[in-house]
């Protein structure tokens, strides 16, 4: 009976941008590395994934919340509605549906309602991206068109006034099937445990595929979110200097106020609207497939807001603080067309597998802003005292980043265990600016030869040894590169920097399928960087290294019982810097040590009761503030989820985050803003159907 409760929920039958995805804990394969899906055992990277049955069964509503269960990532609080990601020392990267993305982590992001499973590829990802960060990419995977109707629903409600209601409807609209369509939405509106903090989100999405011909397929889709977001959390600030500048002795160290203390005034707000249209054209000609896909998002945004002066602190005397205010309005701009052929061929009597193709993206910005303004003083106990700024603009600003390249990744099969990945990418890159009125004096676009980047190598190479049919050993090498704008003392350019990394595992799929492990080693280095020589100009000569090892494992090793566990070792140094940075730690905000356990028991002897629990820690971390004055402690958060299931199509349970009610800081920041505390223990009661 188990076992028949396990097939019914590790759904088989979902057909996701080429991936049968079972849906479970232990997913076969990921589309993060190439072009094509591959079994994760073949991948010579880091590879996790976040699969939609994970994502229901322990409500997960954001990108945020689904990355931080994955191994040897960090989530960072910025501006209370888009977090940074971080893992091995860097921000991640985005891909959608393996679309390369400009866009990092810290941009505004749809929820996780519109996705089937989330992707995360660590290390460098350069061939398939040209230009970006050395940490990583996210890849999105949206939900699409279904070829049998399906229904489902969900409703939540907990402390903080936290309330959400979502649906998802999809099936074929012809009796043949050959066309497939989804709908799907969310409304999540809810306070936090700070103080006047207030989101509402509304997210709406709709897709539609259609097989014009046996061979080929045409997809579209529509993505439309609003976000506004009232006093959004920005954390606590901490104690600076008295009034006069003199020390005190609690100067850095934190407030250590109430959770709920808010320091930032009622009438803070950031509004967000984003729409995104892409579509997909998929041509198959026997094994091959020739796909072409393509994406517009527009986000319009605004906000204004007050909060302490960058710099400055609270005065642990008077408790007032030298407050600014802003505000600015705008649109984040992006467009990416992502081509390419992919198939096997037979060379020497083996079959290999081939995929070459050609990426386009653009970002761009287009922003108003009234830059930020001292207003005084004020007492962070009244902060509705201070005033709104004046309506009038004073600036504005336009960017235009563009990347294109080609690309090509071969899996070669010389002899039966063996394995090896080869690709490169020559890329072009260019980022261009330009102020406009109301700015003093608006300029024309401007190409600084520093940001510009022409034929730049991109290569990858890795090897995969089956040990067994279900063992391999890996090794690989990868790499990026990222545009620099200082100058040297002859005035041209620092050449870009480069993040290259050597990686060795062994990755195992064991119990038929049910259970998923790896095992990996790495050293990173981040060359190229800019040095001073002296006298105002720059040498590349800063090094940085990152090294350390992990351990994955997921699945569900007996059955009623699914489970993720990981841990993660990071160590990061500027290996060459300055002479006060040369053997300091690079990354203030990675953990050296990272552990993160889940595990959700269901049995048959239950009769229908399930029950979870969860357990993430780290090492202390330094981060913005000061070592031993102010930072964050080794701690550990304990989870738990007990609920019932009334039987196929209908669950219910409720979920307690944080149930030891552990004070601690998600991020420790500045003295004047970004020390987030951690929520305290809070409750969610959820009732999911399906049909």
């Amino acid at each position: 009976m188990a076992n028949d409760q396990d097939d019914e929920r590790h759904r088989s039958d979902v057909v996701v941008t080429g991936i049968v995805a079972d849906d479970g804990y232990a997913p076969e394969k990921a589309a993060v590395a190439g072009k094509t899906p591959a079994p994760l055992i073949e991948i010579p990277q880091s590879v996790s994934v976040v699969t939609r049955e994970q994502i229901e069964d322990r409500n997960l509503f954001t990108i945020g919340e689904a990355v931080q269960t994955v191994a040897g990532v960090t989530v960072m609080p910025f501006d209370g509605t888009n977090p940074d990601y971080r893992a091995r020392g860097f921000v991640l990267d985005y891909a959608y549906d393996g679309v390369p993305s400009t866009f990092s982590s810290g941009v505004p992001e749809f929820d996780l309602v519109i996705y089937e499973r989330i992707e995360v590829q660590r290390g460098p990802t350069g061939l398939f991206r040209g230009s970006g960060s050395p940490g990583g990419t996210i890849n999105l995977i949206r939900k699409r068109g279904q070829s049998q109707v399906a229904v489902s629903s969900a409703l939540s409600g907990g402390s903080w006034n936290n309330y959400r209601g979502e649906f998802d409807i999809g099936g074929p609209v012809d009796e043949a099937g050959r066309l497939r369509v989804r709908a799907v939405g969310a409304l999540h509106d809810r306070d936090f445990f700070q103080d006047k903090s207030h989101t509402r989100k509304l997210t709406a999405y709709m897709a539609a595929d259609f097989d014009l011909t046996p061979t080929t397929t045409v997809g579209a889709s529509l993505s439309y979110q609003d976000t506004k977001a009232n006093t959004p959390m920005s954390g606590q600030p901490a104690f600076g200097r008295l009034e006069n500048g003199q020390l005190h002795p609690k100067t850095e160290q934190f407030l250590n106020f109430p959770r709920d203390f808010q320091h930032l005034p009622s009438w803070n707000l950031f509004t967000e609207t984003t729409v995104e249209y892409a579509g997909e054209v998929q041509q198959r000609i026997g094994a091959w497939s020739l796909v072409v896909r393509a994406l517009r998002r527009d986000i319009p945004r605004a906000w204004e807001d007050a909060f302490v002066r960058p710099g400055t602190g609270v005065d642990p005397v008077t408790l007032t603080a030298e407050y600014v205010n802003r505000r600015s309005r705008g649109e984040n701009g992006k467009t990416a067309v992502d081509a390419y052929a992919t198939g096997p061929f037979t060379l020497f009597g083996r079959e290999h597998e081939l995929a070459v193709g050609y990426s386009f993206d653009k970002r761009t910005t287009s922003f108003l802003a009234r830059s930020q303004t001292s207003v005084g003083r004020f007492s962070i106990l009244n902060p509705d005292a201070i005033p709104l700024p004046p309506g009038a603009f004073t600036s504005g600003s336009e960017t235009d980043l563009r990347q294109s390249g080609f690309h090509a990744q071969l899996r070669l099969r010389p002899i039966e265990p063996l394995t090896i990945v080869v690709g490169g990418r020559i890329s072009d890159y260019t980022n261009r600016s330009r102020t406009i009125a109301p700015s003093p004096n608006p300029t024309p676009w401007a190409v600084a030869q520093s940001s510009r980047v022409r034929g730049k190598l991109t290569p990858s190479i890795g090897a995969v040894l089956h040990l067994a049919g279900n063992v391999t050993l890996y090794g690989s090498y990868s790499d990026i590169f990222n545009p620099q704008t200082q100058t040297r003392a002859d005035g041209t350019p620092l050449d870009p920097r480069i993040g290259e990394q050597y990686e060795a595992g062994l990755k195992g799929r064991f119990l038929d399928g049910k259970l998923n492990a790896s095992a990996a080693v790495f050293r990173s280095k981040d060359k190229n960087r800019a040095l001073s020589d002296g006298n105002g100009f720059f040498v590349q000569a800063g090094l940085v290294r990152i090294e350390g090892f992990e351990f994955e494992v997921t699945g569900s090793p007996i059955p009623g019982l699914d489970l993720t566990a990981s841990y993660t070792n990071v160590k990061t140094e500027h290996e060459v810097g300055s002479a006060a940075l040369t053997g300091a730690v690079f990354d203030l905000n990675t953990p050296r040590h990272q552990y993160k356990f889940y595990a959700r028991y269901e049995p048959d002897a239950l009769g229908g009761a399930f029950v979870s629990a969860s357990l993430n820690g780290q090492s202390s971390v330094v981060a913005g503030g000061v070592a031993g004055v102010r930072e964050q402690n080794a701690f550990a958060i304990v989870g738990a989820q007990l609920g019932w299931r009334f039987n196929d199509n209908l669950r219910a349970f409720v979920s307690v985050n944080n149930l030891l009610d552990k004070v601690y800081y998600q991020r420790v920041g500045s003295i004047n803003t970004y020390n987030f505390y951690g929520e305290p223990r809070n409750i969610l009661l959820t009732l999911r159907a399906s049909y």
